[in-house]
């Protein structure tokens, strides 16, 4: 060929290559326009005696056996049957945590009781301007006479003034640590305790509050349960001791080591603490012999003690 001369054999394969591939590409484009003869349909025949037609684009057809192979049924009532495999299809869904349709009604909470109730911290004080430290005397009898008492502190003004129970004293200034004054009788009438606050009258200044201690006087531990005398002279009087044992005492004679006999009558006998000038009464309780007589406003009938006993055998013994 004239195409080939002067061609070394390397260059000659290349080109017939290259018209062989060309050629092959030119089949292929002309058979896709053009389209071709497509392939004889299989046959396939089962057991129903069916003949099941499979066309190249996938398409089947059955007929029945001697009914002619070649006519397609489109009925789809004689398709082949097959299994029909069901699976059942599952949904996972959270569970409900509760109805809800039910309300949330919430727990009634019972009363905390008084033990339970937070109470508030106390509010502190604030720290008095003045200072009392301590008294003197710090206990006293009951129903003794005006006393003076010494107040120790700081910071004491010469407008300080004593207060008892809130009644204010007439008060001396010694010194800023020092100040007296005089507690009358009708403060320390009865037994207890007694507030002692330092403080100026228009409350500016003021102290920590100390207790006075008043305590009960002690009396006189007899029962007067007779008198004896003539019925002008009541000079004798019977006591009875916790013993249950007889006194005859008369005026001016001390008793229990400190009572003194001040007054006799039908009604009390009256005594008077030597160390506390203290006065006491005791009223009549018992009247003997003849029962009790438990009423002080009525006079007691002479009691008239046993005879003693003469020693001497005589009898000038004197006669009650």
């Amino acid at each position: 060929m004239a195409i080939l001369e002067g061609k070394t054999p390397a260059e000659r394969n290349k080109l017939i290559a290259a018209i062989a591939f060309g050629a092959l590409a030119l089949i292929l484009i002309g058979r896709m326009f053009f389209g071709g003869e497509d392939p004889p349909p299989r046959r396939a025949t089962n057991s129903n005696n069916r003949n099941v037609t499979t066309a190249a684009n996938g398409t089947t057809a059955t007929t029945a056996n001697g009914a002619g192979g070649d006519s397609q049924v489109g009925d789809p009532s004689l398709q082949v049957p097959r299994e029909v495999v069901y699976t059942p299809v599952s949904y996972s869904v959270p569970d409900a945590g509760r109805n809800i349709f039910a309300f949330y009604v919430a727990p009634v909470k019972p009363a905390p009781s008084v033990a339970e109730v937070a109470t508030p911290p106390p509010t502190p004080e604030p720290t008095p301007p003045m200072m009392l430290s301590g008294i003197s005397p710090s206990n006293v009898m009951a129903r003794t006479g005006d006393f003076a008492l010494q107040v120790s502190g700081d910071k004491f003004t010469p407008q300080s003034r004593v207060y008892v129970d809130g009644q204010e004293l007439p008060t001396t200034f010694a010194s800023a640590q020092q100040l007296s004054t005089t507690v009358p009788a009708l403060l320390i009438s009865a037994p207890g305790a007694r507030q002692i606050v330092v403080r100026t009258p228009d409350n500016s200044l003021y102290s920590n509050q100390t207790a006075l201690n008043v305590a009960a006087p002690p009396t006189p531990p007899f029962t007067y349960v007779g008198i004896l005398g003539s019925q002008r002279y009541s000079d004798k009087a019977i006591l009875k001791n916790q013993s249950n044992e007889l006194l005859t005492v008369q005026r001016g004679d001390m008793v229990g080591g400190r009572f003194k006999v001040t007054s006799i009558s039908t009604r009390a006998v009256e005594f008077t603490d030597a160390q506390l000038q203290i006065k006491h009464t005791l009223p009549y309780i018992e009247n003997r012999p003849g029962g009790s007589n438990n009423n002080p406003g009525n006079p007691s009938p002479r009691f008239q003690p046993p005879k003693p006993p003469d020693d001497d055998g005589d009898d000038d013994e004197p006669q009650y």
